[in-house]
């Protein structure tokens, strides 16, 4: 993919990122200008992996779904061979969006403009009253694409970052939870009216969810420093390395452990005592997933990758949140259920209960995301300094700056 950045956005970026104030939040025009925000798209979601969803969503041969991110659409779809695939929704002949339909099982894929047909690899395998046409050399386009612990990953970038680190980390956290063999129960979109920076940086820091979300401070040890939570954490940890789950924490997001190594993250948490998952009472949700036998004093663990695909994921089950840019200030926040495969919704979870949580906070998120995004709008905005609490934060945005210098 081409692309060139302007003399003038050139000398402009240079000017805010040599008077960004060192440890602070961002200035205005990194959050609201519109073409900061094109580059963003370019060097970020346009070159490095993003999750787009989990297999359990198409899990037979013909089914598909679409993933819409950055102004590309792709297909999601399993092939005959049982492999999954990413391609480019847009047909080899003028142009039109081969799926229009957001979910859909197919044998063929066929264009609804001029009825051009491919296979679920992606081949031409038929063009209405046009003979001699060159089938083979009409395929439709392909992205890498990968799939580690049932989590299926895209990059559009020709030369995709090392995805190694992912697939380490990812495998040996969220493998244990048995993800691979999970089902998605639940999947809920919220549409911000912030930039994408705001709602990831959100995400990394839990110094507002103590205000902002004391439905999830109220049992959640993330809440408070990491300085003050010592002995919690190690009691979870413990009763899962009793069990031979010992996850392994890492540190290397967003940043990468080398050069185009895409970054990851690992780190264990805990609940507080007598509660033991994200519910509204902190009582059990649904069946145990993966390796686990109980649940371990409240054992769970966050895992990031990339610069938009976050996990969180406890004994009962899981979280996937995807966030995905649509403008300059708009974001929508893409959020995933998980259970165990073979749980039964009515019978072994309820899907009010076991969304009650995550879709609260994820509500509350979208108001406090709004509401930072008006005050950063404004003409008296000037960045302040990011505290003990929101270390991830800052380390986000001091990467943020190195990928976007020009």
């Amino acid at each position: 993919m081409d692309y060139e950045l302007t003399s003038e956005l050139r000398e402009r970026l240079e000017s805010l990122i040599a008077t960004q104030p060192e440890g602070s939040a961002l200035l205005q025009a990194f959050y609201t200008d519109p073409e900061i925000y094109q580059h963003d798209i370019q060097r970020f979601h346009l070159r490095r992996w993003l999750c787009a969803g989990h297999t359990s969503e198409i899990p037979e041969a013909g089914d598909w779904f679409r993933f819409d991110v950055a102004g590309e659409s792709l297909i999601i779809v399993r092939g005959k061979d049982g492999e999954v695939r990413a391609l480019l929704n847009v047909c080899r002949h003028r142009g039109s969006l081969v799926c229009a339909e957001q979910v859909g099982h197919s044998n063929r894929l066929t264009c609804p403009y001029h009825g051009w047909a491919y296979d679920l690899e992606g081949r031409l395998r038929a063009a209405r009253n046009m003979p001699g046409l060159d089938l083979a050399a009409h395929s439709l386009g392909t992205v890498h694409c990968r799939v580690v612990a049932g989590l299926i990953y895209v990059c559009f970038a020709e030369e995709a970052p090392d995805f190694g680190l992912v697939e380490k980390v990812v495998g040996q956290s969220l493998g244990r939870f048995g993800w691979a063999d999970a089902k998605v129960a639940h999947r809920a979109s919220y549409s911000v009216n912030g930039n994408w920076k705001l709602v990831t940086e959100n995400y990394q820091e839990c110094y507002h969810c103590r205000p902002s979300h004391p439905e999830f401070a109220r049992f959640h040890a993330t809440e408070r420093p990491d300085e003050k939570t010592v002995d919690i954490r190690a009691r979870a940890s413990n009763q899962a390395v009793a069990q031979g789950i010992e996850i392994e924490e890492y540190d290397f997001w967003p940043m990468g452990d080398g050069e185009r190594r895409e970054g990851a993250s690992c780190a264990n948490d805990a609940m507080y005592e007598g509660s033991v998952t994200g519910s509204r009472d902190g009582k059990p949700l649904a069946p145990l997933m993966g390796d686990f036998k109980d649940h371990c004093a409240g054992f769970f663990t966050y895992v990031e990758t990339g610069p938009s695909s976050f996990f969180l994921a406890y004994p009962d089950h899981g979280l996937v949140y995807l966030f995905m840019p649509r403008g300059p200030q708009k974001t929508d926040m893409e959020v995933l259920w998980l259970v165990d495969g073979k749980a039964e919704e009515g019978t072994d979870y309820n899907r009010e209960e076991l969304t009650w949580l995550w879709d609260i906070t994820s509500v509350a998120d979208k108001r406090i995301i709004e509401n930072n995004q008006q005050g950063v709008n404004s003409r008296y905005y000037v960045p302040g300094p990011y505290g003990p609490m929101e270390r991830l934060t800052r380390m986000f945005s001091a990467w943020y700056l190195e990928q976007v210098r020009p």
